[in-house]
C-alpha cells in the first residue's frame, strides 16, 4: 500500500484531540496531506497541509436522511490509498512505513475480541455465510487504510438505500456508523487483513487495554502498535497512557483541555444523578406494588 493521505473526521468540539492526531504523526515522519471531513458546521482553523474535505451529494444525502453525522466516513470508501483515523488517535509510527507491506483493507484493532457494535442481525447473517470466522472481518470503524477504491460516490448511496437498509440507515445509539461501514467494507473489499491477528500479533491499539504500565507491551518493537485509539474510553481518566495524548498539547492547550474536562465530568455527574434517581424511583414503584400484592 502506497499511502497518498490521511483522512480525519473533526469539528470545533474535537480540535484540541485533532491538532495532537496530526502533531504525532509529524513527529513519527509522515508529512502526507491530512483530509479532514467536517463532522458538522462547527469547523476551526487547520494546521498547514490539512483542508476540509467534504462531498455535497453524501453529505446532504446523510443530513436528509437524519443519520449520524459520522457516517460521513463513508466518503473515504470513494477514495483509494488511504488512512482513515478519528480524531481521538495518536500515532506511534509512520503510517507510511508501516502499511507498505499491505495491501487491500487493513485494520490494527481488537474488535475480533468483542465484536458488539459492528454487526446487526440482518449484517451479522451476511458475515457468517462468508466464513465461520467471521470476527477476523470486523474492525473499529475508528480507525483503517485501504488503496482500494470501494464505490463510486453514487453506487454507494444507491446501495444503501436498497440493501441492509436497517443497519445503514439506524439512528442507534449502539451501532452509530460502525455497524454500517462494517458491512460496505465487508461488502466490497478484496482483502480484509487485521493486524493484531497471527501472523503479525500487533498488540492493541486500543487505550483501554492499557490499564497500567503501557511500556511493557511495547517492547518488541515489531509488535508495538502504530497507532494508538481511545476509541469510546476517555482521554482523562489520568491512565498512564494518556500522557500519549497530552504530551501533544502546548501549555495553554492543556489549560483548555482541562476545561473541557471539567465540564464533561460535569455533564456525567448530572446524567448519573438523574439516572441514579430513575432508578430508585422504579425500584419503589415495584416495591409499593410487591406489597400492595
Amino acid at each position: 500500500m502506497h499511502l497518498e493521505k490521511i483522512i480525519s473526521l473533526a469539528n470545533q468540539n474535537s480540535e484540541l484531540r485533532f491538532l495532537a492526531m496530526v502533531r504525532s504523526l509529524r513527529a513519527a515522519g509522515c508529512n502526507l496531506p491530512v483530509w479532514v471531513i467536517p463532522y458538522d458546521e462547527h469547523k476551526f482553523n487547520l494546521p498547514e497541509n490539512c483542508i476540509w474535505w467534504e462531498m455535497p451529494l453524501i453529505t446532504e444525502w446523510i443530513k436528509n436522511n437524519n443519520l449520524w453525522p459520522a457516517f460521513k466516513k463513508i466518503q473515504c470508501l470513494t477514495e483509494h490509498n488511504y488512512q482513515f483515523v478519528d480524531s481521538d488517535i495518536i500515532f506511534l509510527k509512520n503510517p507510511e512505513s508501516i502499511l507498505k507491506q499491505f495491501t487491500g483493507f487493513v485494520t490494527c484493532c481488537t474488535h475480533w475480541n468483542n465484536p458488539n457494535h459492528t454487526f446487526t442481525k440482518e449484517t451479522l447473517a451476511y458475515l457468517k455465510e462468508k466464513t465461520t470466522i467471521w470476527q477476523k472481518l470486523v474492525f473499529n470503524s475508528g480507525q483503517w487504510a485501504c488503496d482500494e477504491k470501494l464505490f463510486e460516490e453514487s453506487e454507494m448511496i444507491n446501495f444503501c438505500e436498497r440493501q441492509f437498509v436497517d443497519t445503514l440507515f439506524t439512528r442507534n445509539y449502539l451501532y452509530k456508523d460502525q455497524a454500517g461501514i462494517n458491512i460496505l467494507v465487508n461488502v466490497k473489499a478484496s482483502k480484509i487483513t487485521n493486524i493484531t491477528l497471527p501472523p503479525y500479533n500487533v498488540e492493541s491499539s486500543w487505550a483501554g487495554d492499557y490499564t497500567n504500565n503501557f511500556k511493557q507491551y511495547w517492547v518488541n518493537e515489531d509488535t508495538k502498535p502504530y497507532l494508538l485509539h481511545w476509541a469510546g474510553c476517555a482521554m482523562y481518566t489520568n491512565r498512564a497512557v494518556d500522557c500519549l495524548f497530552t504530551k501533544y498539547l502546548s501549555e495553554r492547550e492543556k489549560i483548555l483541555w482541562n476545561d473541557q474536562v471539567q465540564i464533561e465530568f460535569t455533564k456525567q455527574k448530572k446524567f448519573l444523578t438523574r439516572l441514579f434517581k430513575g432508578l430508585r424511583e422504579i425500584k419503589n414503584t415495584v416495591l409499593s406494588i410487591s406489597m400492595d400484592n
